[in-house]
C-alpha cells in the first residue's frame, strides 16, 4: 500500500511512491512505468535533491534478522545516498536521526 508520493522538485513526471512496509516504487514519465526502488533494504524515508534530477537521499531502518544469533538486535536509522535515482545507491552513515540536502537559496543561484 502507497502512503506517501512524492514530485521531484526538478522534473514534474517523476515520481516515488513510498510504501507502507518499506516497499517502494518510482516512475519517471508520469506512470507510464514504473519500477521498483530499493537499497537492497526497506526504504522508509526518502528526499529528491532540490537541484539534480536523479540525486536523492533515503533512510531505512536495521533489523533484528542482520544481526548474528546471540547478539543483540540494534534498531538505528542508515542513509544512503543516489545519483542515478536508485540505480546504485552508496552508504553514507548509521545512526542518523534526521537528514536533509545543505542547499540554500544563495547556493541554487
Amino acid at each position: 500500500m502507497v502512503r506517501q508520493m512524492m514530485q521531484s522538485p526538478v522534473d514534474d513526471s517523476m515520481v516515488v511512491f513510498i510504501g507502507t512496509h518499506g516497499i517502494n516504487w518510482v516512475t519517471e514519465d508520469c506512470g507510464s512505468n514504473i519500477r521498483g526502488l530499493n537499497s537492497g533494504k526497506k526504504i522508509h524515508e526518502f528526499q529528491f535533491h532540490p537541484t539534480e534530477k536523479s540525486w536523492a537521499l533515503a533512510a531505512t531502518w536495521t533489523d533484528c534478522q542482520e544481526f548474528g544469533d546471540g547478539d543483540p538486535s540494534k534498531i538505528y536509522k542508515e542513509l544512503y545516498s543516489t545519483k542515478d535515482l536508485g540505480g546504485n545507491w552508496q552508504f553514507l552513515k548509521e545512526y542518523v536521526y534526521d537528514f536533509a540536502w545543505g542547499i540554500t537559496p544563495y547556493a541554487v543561484e
